[in-house]
Formats: structure tokens, C-alpha cells, sequence
């Protein structure tokens, strides 16, 4: 619509300023709501957002790219003038195993893999076309809500394959969790990949937005603002009170003191925050809320003088190595943009109980860099330069069995309250792309309640 805020707009409130956020609040201003933004982070972002360098350049603090299949992200950035911002690079994919670096990038790749006999490899390929064959739009995928990758896989590729294989990415993942989750989390993963490749034997090729995030983040955050839009950063919200009859449906409670009335809320934070904002939420969706799982991150980005490896995105299948996967983002964009540094994230996801989560930053160097050793032997504590360590509490979503009759709705039982995080998007996994989707979605779901008379 594009209209401007009026003293007859709706006064919407969100809660939550990273990609989510943003966008809803963006397409609900543009319908004609009275939009307040609350972050309690002092920047805008959340898991996307970037930080200055000492050479000035920007990066993410946790490591980001796109596939060739985010449309809606893609489409948001055309939209807001930085669609020339995008590039397109060819990526590489490696797997760590038993002290070696082998080649992941294609699917001839994975049937040359000399450490599992021919037999075995043979299948690897020929479950990963079969998977890659399954789209989201046939549907074909609910058969695997109904059952575990660790058992599924193990399965079809045999127990010596996915031991070393798909078995220990899992672990490298998912650490004691990785029993539990569900084929279609898998078969996502390797369906998204597939889509970023321009033919079945090719290379695939990665977006990255020049200059970091930060960019998309920045120009959206002033589109908001050209349209009305009250950005608060740094202040977050205590509670939500809940009103029967008023002029207002609720008032939100800052950190600071301040209250907020508004009629409608947009709630895109992990769903247990949600809770404690309302703890008389309705027992059903509370229940729904309360199911759903996170994984916390923990990313440690080495600023080295020289590169780690020749390889972007390391999978590891080495139980030695007490993380998740190395990403060398200067692989995948040229050091030159960073002036000459080496960038290498060292990614870690885990439960919050989780030994690592206590560690201090210099705790964490010594348990977990001198590790790298078995990634290059000549890797040395010398070689790095700064070392920056960002943590996240919910990270990723647990998809578990029959994940899809877990998943709050975004309409909660509260009327005009919404609901719109990570956890709900499914079958896809959380990114970037998916959740410019989800603020989409969620703006176009509250104008339609809104013309129905319902919100």
C-alpha cells in the first residue's frame, strides 16, 4: 500500500529487530500500521548482523551466505535499491576425516571418497540424487517426518557409510542430539544445496552481499524509518500486559520503564522469551511453545596472516575436532576485501549446558584452536592475529519426528498477538532468506485477519 502513518493506523508493535522483525515491520508500515520496533540489542540484525574490522571492512559474526534459491531475500533486496549489491561466487565444499581434507563439492566427489569401499560410495551418490529429486512443493518430503536421519540413513547407505560419513556430520551437528532428528531436516539440507548449483555435475555458487549483511540490514532499518517506523534499539521488552477492555489490546513493558500501547503485537523471539513476556498464555500453544527446542551457537572468528586451508566450508567428520564446521569466508570473497586478512569462523553448535558456554574467550583458545593443528600440521598460534568469540542461546531450531504438528501457529489464541520466529519455518531451515519470508508472510496473515475483522 505504502501508505504513511496516520492518527486511524492500527499501532502495531514487534518485538524483535533482526531479519524477521525488520521485514514485517517494513511491509506493515507500508500497509498503514503505526509500527514501534524493539530490540534489545543495541544493533539491528540479530544473528545476521556484522561488525566493523580493523582494516574498516564489515563481517558477519556469525558466518552467512545465500543459495541460489532465496527468492524472497533476493527479491526484498531488488525492492530497496541494493540488488547490484548481490555476488555470485563459486563455492567449495570439503569433509574432514581421520587427518585428511577430501573434496565435497560435487557429486563425483562423494562417490571418489577412498576412505569407504566403492560399494558404499555408490549408494552415497545414489541417495543424494534421490533426495535431491524430492522438492518442497511435491510434498514428497512428509515421509520423512515419520522417521530419523540416524535411522533412515543408516539404513539406505549401510552402517560402515554412515558412520563416517552423514553418521558423524550428525554428530558434529547435533552432538547427543543427533538421533533425534528428523529425515526432513536432512533431505532439506540437501535439497537447498542442490538449488544453488546450476546443473547437477557443477560447482555451486554462493551470494554474498558486498560489504557484509550490514548493508541489507542498514537500508531496511531506513526504509522503516522513511515510513514511520519507531526503531528502539537497546531496550528490550519485560512484559506484556494484556488488556479486556480498553482502547488498547496490550501494553508493553520496557526495560527502560517506558509503556506502549498497542493493538497488535509481532512477536519474532525464540519462543521460550515469548513465555515469560505472557505466562497466562492459553495451555495448548503454550505447550507448543514451551516444545520447541533451540540449539545455542558459539563462533569463534580467527583473523589470521596467512590461509588456513583452500577450502569455504569444512565439514567435519573427525570426532577429535570439538566443533561444528570451519568456514574460511576469505575462500569464498578475496582477503584483498579485507585488507589482506585471512577470516576463518570456527562454528560450534550445542545445548546451553554445554562446557564451552562457561569458558571464557581465552579458555576457549586454548581448548579449541591448538585443534586446528589437525587441519594443517603447520598451523601455529603465531599465525593469528585477533580472535573475536560471538555467542547465541537459539541458534537452531531441534526439528524432531512429526515436527509439523509441533509448530506453533503464527495467529497465537490471543487475539492480536502473532507469533513469527525460526522455529516455525519448516520444511526449510532458518536462514536469512526464510526469514525475510516469514515477515512477509506474517504482515500479509495480520491484513487478512484485519479485512476479515478478526484482529
Amino acid at each position: 500500500m505504502g501508505q504513511s502513518p496516520n492518527d486511524e493506523a492500527r499501532r502495531t508493535a514487534v518485538i524483535g529487530g533482526g531479519i524477521a522483525g525488520l521485514t514485517a515491520a517494513y511491509r506493515l508500515a507500508r500497509q498503514g500500521h503505526r509500527v514501534t520496533l524493539w530490540e534489545q540489542d543495541e544493533q539491528l540484525g540479530g544473528l545476521a548482523a556484522a561488525f566493523e574490522l580493523p582494516s574498516g571492512a564489515e563481517i558477519e559474526k556469525f558466518y552467512h551466505h545465500l543459495f541460489m534459491s532465496d527468492r524472497a531475500i533476493i527479491e526484498l533486496m531488488e525492492e530497496l535499491g541494493i540488488g547490484s549489491r548481490l555476488r555470485w561466487i563459486d563455492s567449495n565444499v570439503g569433509f574432514f576425516y581421520d587427518g585428511r581434507i577430501y573434496p565435497l563439492t560435487t557429486a563425483t566427489d562423494l562417490i571418489r571418497l577412498p576412505f569407504i569401499p566403492v560399494v558404499d560410495r555408490v549408494r552415497l551418490g545414489l541417495i543424494t540424487l534421490y533426495l535431491q529429486r524430492i522438492s518442497t512443493s511435491s510434498g514428497g518430503w512428509k515421509r520423512f517426518e515419520r522417521v530419523t536421519a540416524w535411522e533412515w540413513l543408516r539404513r539406505t547407505a549401510g552402517q560402515r557409510a554412515f558412520n563416517r560419513v552423514w553418521g558423524a556430520q550428525l554428530r558434529a551437528k547435533f552432538g547427543p542430539r543427533a538421533p533425534e532428528i528428523a529425515m526432513a531436516w536432512f533431505w532439506n539440507k540437501i535439497f537447498l544445496r542442490t538449488q544453488s548449483r546450476p546443473g547437477l555435475l557443477a560447482r555451486e555458487q554462493l551470494g554474498y552481499i558486498d560489504g557484509s549483511f550490514n548493508v541489507l540490514i542498514d537500508r531496511l532499518a531506513d526504509a522503516c524509518r522513511e515510513l514511520g517506523v519507531d526503531i528502539r534499539t537497546g531496550i528490550g521488552v519485560e512484559a506484556l500486559e494484556r488488556h479486556d477492555e480498553s482502547a488498547s489490546q496490550f501494553t508493553l513493558v520496557g526495560a527502560d520503564g517506558r509503556r506502549d500501547d498497542a493493538d497488535i503485537v509481532v512477536a519474532t523471539i525464540p519462543s521460550p522469551l515469548i513465555m515469560r513476556l505472557i505466562p497466562d498464555m492459553p495451555a495448548a500453544y503454550a505447550q507448543q511453545l514451551t516444545s520447541m527446542i533451540y540449539q545455542g551457537a558459539i563462533v569463534i572468528l580467527l583473523q589470521l596472516d596467512r590461509k588456513l586451508s583452500d577450502i569455504y566450508w569444512l565439514n567435519i567428520g573427525d570426532d577429535r575436532l570439538p566443533f561444528t564446521g570451519i568456514i574460511e569466508h576469505t575462500n569464498l570473497l578475496d582477503p584483498a576485501d579485507y585488507g589482506g586478512a585471512h577470516l576463518v569462523y570456527v562454528g560450534k553448535y550445542l545445548d546451553w549446558d554445554h562446557p564451552f558456554v562457561t569458558m571464557t574467550d581465552d579458555e576457549l583458545r586454548h581448548e579449541v584452536v591448538p585443534k586446528l593443528r589437525l587441519v594443517n600440521p603447520g598451523f601455529d598460534d603465531s599465525w593469528i592475529e585477533r580472535m573475536w568469540v560471538f555467542r547465541a542461546r537459539a541458534a537452531q531450531p531441534i526439528v524432531t519426528l512429526e515436527y509439523s504438528e509441533k509448530v506453533p501457529s503464527h495467529r497465537s489464541p490471543i487475539a492480536g498477538l502473532y507469533v513469527a520466529n525460526m522455529s516455525q519455518i519448516y520444511p526449510e531451515d532458518r536462514g536469512t532468506n526464510y526469514a525475510v519470508d516469514l515477515g512477509n508472510r506474517i504482515a500479509e496473515i495480520i491484513d487478512e485477519d484485519l479485512a476479515a475483522g478478526s484482529a
